[in-house]
């Protein structure tokens, strides 16, 4: 119908035309206004980016402008960041370091004694495992200058968000030269004996230079000798012998040569040849100090003047005395240390022995406790048990009690409703009596565990009940035991109770099965006895026993088994004793078990009797 008329295409065109300008007017403010928050938002990330280069840039200088070495290390152990001080303090360039590893053998690390430090207890290895190291000592070369510093460790595992090590970070302090170490106790002590004073006296009086080192190279005594030859005090004590006594261009290989002494047996270290300390110098003799069977630990430095020159020395007088004097100087003090040593090892042994004494009586004691405290932590877990066991037992009792009572009340509950019915009436007290029946069976075998209970018996043949339990025996085992049952086709008369008889056949071979957790063979074999009675044993092809299992088998409520009674070969046990036999266990731990029960046979005036009956 629109195309039937006439179309006023100017009007369309028009209509036309006012959309797409409201649409393009539209498209224009929305670019523009986008534009806007476009050219805002770069501006405020231009700025939180130029802030954040900022206050990398005051972190980076901050770090360098710090005078201690920081440097840390990503999980391999190479370097990712190093300050200035620690360039400087390593002997490297800007930036050098990044990207390599904190080695020893790069580094010239060692111990102090001049060991060298094994990779993986190095400070940075030990951060790279979670541990805080803090002050950790050794010896540092700098490859640069060839100088060997004494520096201070303290390294720190970096972790990331989620606890994970990622890397370490670490300062390294020089701390020579600054470190003063007091002397040790056993050196000062407040009341010297008489060997010590003499010692003391030997020390003082020498004619040659003596001075006493620790294992580090830092003085603990020197004699009026040594002082006055090289014109220092008394406030050398705690310093560096080598920059006390050895000129600058010697004290690298001095130290050298004192941490090697300390390997060295008495006799066989070498000497220091100083130029420092009087025209001809100073050769230093050293001999290692330590107590009887100890490591060395400190060492005694004997000086004496050095050679001189060939044109100066007289033929006829040669220049001997002084080594001589120092010669027997330290011959007269190693001696008399060793006296005090042998002094002191003394008093340590009998110090050793008493506080060895004293440990041993605390241990003794100790163990005794712990005994004690076992024990009764086991007879609590046993009453536990026990408890528990009866518990259950309880439990079982009263669910089957009140399933036969649920049976005869039903019964006697339908019999009234239907007494018109003689033969239903007849059926359901079938049922109420068998039902009282198994209460009273049940009711039997509890008075099996209470002693002196009158016992109630029939004479039967115990080989008809055998046989009679063949089929549930045979389920019980279950497919994967081989069942064999072997019982005498002649009669054997026997005087019981048939239904607790019943269960402890059950008791006997539900132990065996259960422990062969359901995979071998179980043989059960009933014969006449000596003496006119029955054996009726029980085989299993299980774990066997152990001494401690076989001789509490029989305890009421003990069992090997998680969740388990406790009271079956307990109840076969007692089913025995009433009747006048016995039950036996026998076997060895890996050779299975045994269970044999024996039970008295019956004359013939009793089974007529019981037969009459």
């Amino acid at each position: 119908m629109f195309l039937e008329g006439e179309v006023d295409w100017v009007l369309v065109l028009g209509l036309v035309a006012a959309v797409t300008s409201i649409l393009a007017v539209t498209a224009v403010v929305y670019a523009f206004t986008h534009r806007t928050r476009h050219v805002s938002t770069a501006d405020e990330l231009g700025a939180v980016s130029r802030a954040r280069e900022a206050a990398e840039t005051r972190l980076y200088e901050t770090l360098n402008a710090i005078p201690v070495a920081i440097v840390q290390t990503d999980r391999g152990g190479k370097f990712v960041f190093a300050n200035r001080a620690a360039h400087q303090l390593m002997g490297r360039r800007d930036a050098e370091l990044i990207g390599l590893r904190f080695h020893s053998a790069t580094w010239g690390i060692t111990y102090p004694d001049g060991r060298p430090v094994p990779p993986d207890l190095l400070p940075s290895a030990r951060a790279l495992r979670g541990q805080t190291v803090k002050g950790f000592q050794h010896i540092l070369a700098n490859p640069a200058t060839r100088r060997k510093m004494l520096v201070s460790v303290t390294a720190m595992p970096i972790e990331d968000s989620l606890g994970q090590i990622i890397g370490s970070t670490a300062a390294i302090v020089e701390t020579e030269g600054l470190t003063t170490p007091d002397a040790l106790p056993v050196e000062t002590a407040p009341a010297p004996n008489g060997t010590d004073d003499l010692t003391r006296r030997v020390f003082e009086a020498a004619a040659s230079a003596l001075v006493v080192v620790a294992a580090n190279g830092v003085i603990r005594e020197a004699n009026p000798m040594a002082l006055s030859l090289f014109g220092r005090d008394a406030g050398v004590i705690g310093t560096d012998f080598a920059d006390q006594f050895l000129g600058e261009t010697e004290r690298v290989e001095g130290r050298q040569t004192l941490r090697a002494a300390l390997a060295a047996t008495p006799g066989e270290a070498d000497p220091i040849e100083s130029r420092f300390g009087g025209e001809r110098g100073v050769t230093w003799r050293i001999l290692p100090l330590s107590a009887p069977g100890e490591a060395v630990d400190a060492l005694l430095l004997a000086g004496t003047p050095g050679a001189a020159p060939a044109v100066e020395v007289p033929v006829e007088a040669p220049v001997v005395e002084p080594e001589a004097h120092a010669a027997d100087d330290a011959v007269a003090l190693a001696r008399a240390a060793e006296a005090a040593a042998v002094a002191r090892e003394a008093a340590l042994a009998r110090t050793l022995d008493q506080v060895q004494a004293e440990l041993q009586a605390a241990h003794d004691a100790a163990a005794s406790a712990a005994a004690r405290a076992r024990a009764e932590v086991a007879e609590r877990n046993e009453a536990a048990h026990r408890l528990e066991s009866v518990g259950r037992l309880t439990g079982g009792v009263a669910q089957d009690f009140n399933a036969l009572l649920a049976v005869m009340t039903s019964a006697l509950d339908m019999m009234l409703k239907t007494a018109d019915d003689p033969a239903r009436v007849r059926r359901l007290g079938q049922a109420a009596l068998i039902a009282g029946q198994r209460g009273e069976a049940l009711t039997r075998r509890l008075s099996a565990f209470s002693a002196g209970e009158a016992a109630q018996g029939q004479v039967l043949d115990p080989g008809v009940l055998v046989r009679g339990l063949e089929t549930r025996l045979r389920t019980l085992a279950g497919p994967g035991i081989d069942l064999m049952i072997e019982a005498p086709e002649r009669e054997t008369p026997v005087l019981l109770d048939p239904v607790a008889f019943d269960a402890t056949v059950t008791g006997l071979v539900r132990n065996a099965a259960e422990a062969m957790d359901g995979a071998g063979s179980i043989a059960v074999r009933l014969e006449p006895g000596v003496d006119g009675g029955i054996r009726l044993s029980v085989r299993d092809t299980g774990p066997g026993l152990t001494p401690a299992t076989a001789q509490r088998a029989l305890e009421p409520f003990f069992t090997t088994r998680v969740g388990a009674q406790g009271l079956g070969l307990t109840q076969a046990h007692a089913f025995a004793r009433q009747w006048g036999g016995t039950l036996t266990l026998t076997g060895a731990e890996g050779q299975g078990a045994e269970a044999v029960l024996t039970l008295p046979g019956v004359v013939a005036e009793q089974r007529l009797a019981d037969s009459a009956a």
